[in-house]
């Protein structure tokens, strides 16, 4: 049997569209740009950034929808306190919503419903070198020491460009469907609270360097083969693991993508993938949904 129309039920169950809670989630930050704009004693451009903009986002386990957002300040790194700036816009955020935190790499509004969290927008607080023009994102938390304060360099915009450019039409298609795919089987798998799960950009930028597209020669049209591409970018993860899996951002600030998980949790991380590859490769080998439904949950369609 072939298990491609029911990946791709799959993926338009767990597909976070541009329309419902993103469109609302839009609308909310539009507000807080806004009311930035009405208190910030500078000017600054926002973007979106994260999975909205790259095509990746799915649908929360828990229905704790996020939208991250970047806000570009024309300062001069050299001279501004990042934690200065982070006041800036923490001060005019502070009493738009019940809850407004301060975390180190960004300022965090939050929206409730029936005193249950539902919705958050990250605002990340970026500088943008006047010489260079090089972006520089603010780092340090509210009361952070001069040493923990910090400028660091920035180029999620070129990952997100490039991301773009690395695939184009249906293989863009597929590249997409199997980072939703992972996406699935991390919240499926992993405890949603701490560091004990990779990211989801991760996970991104593993498909971003092994993914490989997959067709299914043998029908006519030839259609694409999820199930084979998810196994092939799984094997390659497997293949990469030493007592770790090291992954460097592929842009500034060119950091490891799983290096905040520590080694019991790496540790995890490898017993799953395994498990995960073995439910994947059973599933060819039986041609049963049963393994696929033990990978990435309840909303995997039976046959």
């Amino acid at each position: 049997m072939s298990f491609q129309p029911l990946f791709r039920r799959f993926h338009e169950t767990i597909q976070l569209k541009r329309h419902g809670e993103t469109a609302e989630l839009i609308q909310k930050s539009e507000r807080i740009f806004k009311r930035l704009r009405d208190n910030l004693p500078v000017s600054f451009r926002p973007f979106y950034q994260g999975s909205y903009v790259m095509g990746t986002g799915i649908k929360p386990l828990n229905g704790h929808y996020d939208l991250d957002v970047g806000l570009e300040f024309d300062l001069d790194p050299r001279t501004n306190d990042p934690v200065k700036v982070k006041e800036w816009v923490y001060k005019a955020v502070s009493e738009h919503t019940t809850k407004v935190e301060w975390r180190r790499p960004c300022i965090t509004v939050y929206y409730q419903e029936a005193r249950e969290i539902r919705y958050h927008i990250d605002l990340a607080i970026l500088a943008r070198a006047p010489s260079t023009g090089t972006l520089y994102l603010a780092l340090g938390k509210q009361n952070a020491l001069p040493e923990q304060r910090k400028w660091q360099p920035d180029d999620r915009k070129g990952f997100m460009e490039a991301l773009e450019r690395r695939f184009t039409g249906e293989d863009a298609g597929q590249f997409c469907r199997v980072i939703r795919y992972l996406k699935r089987w991390k919240d499926v798998h992993f405890p949603s609270e701490g560091r004990a799960a990779p990211t989801g950009l991760g996970l991104t930028v593993a498909a971003y360097h092994w993914f490989q597209p997959v067709r299914n020669g043998r029908q006519q049209p030839a259609d694409y083969d999820d199930l084979a591409a998810t196994t092939v970018l799984v094997r390659s993860m497997r293949q990469r693991f030493g007592s770790r899996l090291s992954l460097q951002f592929p842009r500034a600030p060119q950091d490891d993508v799983f290096a905040r998980m520590n080694d019991q949790q790496m540790k995890e991380f490898r017993e799953r993938l395994d498990k995960l590859h073995g439910w994947l490769e059973e599933a060819a080998r039986t041609q049963s949904v049963a393994p696929l439904q033990r990978a990435f949950g309840g909303h995997f369609p039976p046959k």
